[in-house]
């Protein structure tokens, strides 16, 4: 049985109280305070199993969390999406890290990267992100396995890059694929992805250079380093 500490117990009784003994006794419903309680169970599971804001996902498996509750991981899964916009996280991008952390472990295959993302927060924020800047990954039967194109990749690393270092990031690229004799001449700077391919610049041959490109302060491109150092 999952415990919690004695000041995690005080906190939740203050919370539990408020939707009771404020004017309002039995209003909240079943389904709500069913997600209140997932919520105070997955937030202490985080914190006890996270390490400078990186959590460490074997320890909190969707398979462990769904034995520990007694239901389906679907359910579990379905929670989570849910918790995070009822129960939204004070740091936006807390989920960063985690990310960058994922990478590490993830594959190249010819010309698309494949990524095992267990949280489904985390796969929607850069399913959003790709699609807001007219890119896309491709959806799989496996909810956990994101896969996109390389060229897609860099734009998710220019995410992380202040204004001015995108800029330079940008010139980088764009000076690697000259040396590789690729035609620059209609490279756009609003989604790197989609130039690359419009104009059939294959990203694959110097993909290790472009690498290379971006800020120090970058963790998901130093991320990215790790994973084309371990091929």
């Amino acid at each position: 049985m999952f415990e919690f500490t004695k000041d995690e117990k005080i906190r939740m009784f203050d919370l539990i109280s408020a939707h009771f003994y404020n004017h309002n006794f039995g209003t909240l419903s079943k389904n709500d305070f069913d997600l209140m309680m997932f919520h105070f169970y997955i937030d202490s599971l985080y914190r006890r199993n996270s390490i400078d804001g990186q959590l460490d996902y074997n320890k909190c498996s969707d398979y462990l969390i769904s034995k520990d509750l007694g239901i389906t991981q679907q359910r579990v899964r379905n929670l989570k999406v849910k918790n995070n916009l009822v129960y939204p996280p004070k740091e936006n991008d807390g989920w960063i890290k985690t990310f960058a952390s994922l990478v590490r472990n993830a594959r190249l295959e010819k010309d698309k990267i494949v990524i095992s993302i267990p949280d489904p927060n985390i796969y929607i924020e850069i399913e959003n992100y790709l699609e807001e800047n007219g890119s896309y990954i491709e959806k799989q039967l496996n909810s956990k396995l994101m896969i996109m194109r390389i060229e897609y990749f860099i734009d998710v690393c220019l995410l992380f890059e202040d204004e001015d270092n995108r800029k330079e990031v940008i010139k980088k690229i764009k000076k690697k694929c000259k040396e590789a004799d690729k035609d620059v001449s209609q490279f756009v700077g609003d989604s790197i992805g989609k130039t690359l391919i419009k104009y059939s610049i294959n990203i694959s041959t110097i993909f290790a250079n472009v690498a290379t490109c971006f800020s120090s302060g970058n963790i998901i491109a130093e991320a990215l380093k790790i994973m084309i150092e371990n091929i």
